[in-house]
């Protein structure tokens, strides 16, 4: 069930109506869990079973290790590791590992081929984000930064919430449960603001995600076919269209929450802003960047083990961050190129400029990190290891004279430079907010108006949300 689809905004109006009706915080709280449930069970109902089984287990599991204590407690850690990181292995990471290992082994790679991958080849949707959702809240209550839930609906209901089920943000149980101790009716500017915030994202993700894909689609799929202009091109196309479909997504999560009086995080504040790659991941992905740092970062070791070891923990957590993303050497790739990238900027501070920056320090900066940021987007959407190459080698070497490339590279980097420019001026003091709130309610209705219609005309199809993937 897309947000972006019509069965999405029936079923969003439904379950907005019986909110309003029902009284009483329980009754809400069931209403949100079953339609989360509905709404998960849409994609395919079979791995319903899987989300019901991690949540029950991480329940119980933290109720324990909260009274245990020593050892017993280290092994309910133990367990609750073993468990998530399990599942997530066996249905994300199963089928690559095997046809991996294949290549060393004959026998089993003659089975492969005469049967096929063992494992169900659709990943279950969703199940990274709510795994380290969940995780993070068994690895609290073990580090004792927080007390487990007594009740298992709030606990559910913090796994399944339907905005950010498929695709965060990743919020904390500390964040999330203390907002559902009392669910009030639906208030009429909260809502209001919930779907003005829906809309921004829905004209995001149709009107400008979508058709960027168009392009990006049709390059990536064969760079080899297309001179390096084009290719340039399709860099900075897929630069605009990862941020605003992941973006979009966001945004839309966020106003269906709100208009049931709960308040997600924000994921995104300016990356292509950022002065540096430590600065893109403070930016980019706040939820999943901030999730490693505290669950993987710092656990290893942090930079509290000298600077050879401090390298070594940037690496292996950017490792696992790409790996997060899915399971191909090309995600290990992106992974690794950010890993080397934040590790020489906390060898060369100079690289980080974390020192004060003028104007034109800080736009040079700005202008290399974007670059450093899209060659990684390159090895993120090249889809294998050989197209990665065929990629960067026509990028560079296959120029053409200027023609239909050079405009259509000219087309896509201004359009960058636009979201660019239109992010430092929405950055000056909260400028649009601002502005929107002292519009006029006409002008405003006006622009929603406006931004629907956009949709209803250049809407390409109901493509899902890249990060769905994840």
């Amino acid at each position: 069930m897309l947000f972006n689809s019509a069965t999405f905004l029936v079923f969003f109006t439904v379950v907005l109506a019986l909110y309003a009706a029902l009284r009483g915080t329980p009754a809400r709280k069931v209403l949100l869990l079953v339609a989360s449930y509905l709404f998960y069970a849409h994609w395919d109902w079979r791995y319903l079973g899987l989300l019901l089984f991690s949540t029950g287990m991480d329940f119980l599991i933290a109720a324990r290790m909260f009274r245990a204590e020593g050892r017993r407690r280290r092994l309910w850690l133990c367990i609750t590791l073993a468990s998530n990181l399990g599942i997530l292995a066996v249905f994300k990471y199963g089928n690559f590992a095997l046809a991996n290992l294949a290549a060393f082994v004959p026998a089993l790679s003659a089975h492969l081929e005469a049967h096929g991958p063992p494992l169900p080849v659709a990943i279950p949707i969703g199940i990274s984000f709510y795994t380290f959702q969940s995780l993070s809240y068994t690895l609290d209550v073990y580090l004792r930064r927080s007390a487990p839930t007594r009740s298992l609906l709030d606990f559910a209901l913090y796994v399944a919430f339907f905005p950010q089920l498929v695709a965060g943000p990743i919020v904390r149980s500390t964040e999330f449960i203390p907002q559902t101790a009392h669910l009030s009716s639906p208030r009429a500017e909260e809502v209001a603001a919930g779907i003005q915030r829906f809309i921004l994202g829905l004209f995001k993700k149709v009107v400008l995600a979508d058709h960027a894909a168009l392009f990006v689609d049709r390059v990536f799929t064969d760079p080899g076919g297309h001179a390096g202009l084009l290719l340039l091109g399709a860099t900075y196309a897929f630069a605009l269209q990862i941020y605003l479909d992941f973006s979009a997504y966001t945004d839309m999560a966020i106003g269906v929450a709100r208009a049931f009086n709960v308040r997600l995080p924000e994921n995104f504040d300016a990356p292509y802003l950022a002065t540096s790659i430590t600065d893109f991941w403070r930016r980019w992905h706040i939820s999943l960047s901030s999730w490693l740092r505290d669950y993987l970062y710092i656990p290893l070791g942090g930079s509290r083990r000298g600077p050879g070891r401090t390298y070594v923990n940037l690496l292996l957590t950017m490792l696992l961050g790409g790996l997060w993303h899915g399971a191909a050497w090309t995600f290990l790739l992106w992974g690794a190129y950010h890993g080397t990238l934040l590790a020489l900027e906390r060898r060369f501070p100079l690289l980080r400029g974390s020192e004060v920056q003028g104007p034109l320090e800080r736009t040079l900066r700005t202008i290399v990190t974007l670059h450093l940021v899209c060659l990684g987007w390159i090895f993120f959407r090249a889809g294998s290891l050989e197209n990665v190459g065929t990629f960067l080698a026509r990028l560079f070497s296959a120029w053409e004279a200027p023609g239909e490339g050079a405009q259509v590279a000219l087309a896509w980097s201004g359009a960058l430079l636009a979201l660019i420019l239109l992010q430092l001026v929405g950055r000056h003091r909260d400028l649009f907010p601002r502005l929107w709130a002292r519009a006029p309610a006409v002008l405003q209705g006006a622009a929603l108006a406006a931004i629907l219609l956009f949709v209803a005309v250049y809407r390409v199809s109901e493509n899902a949300f890249i990060y769905f993937q994840f």
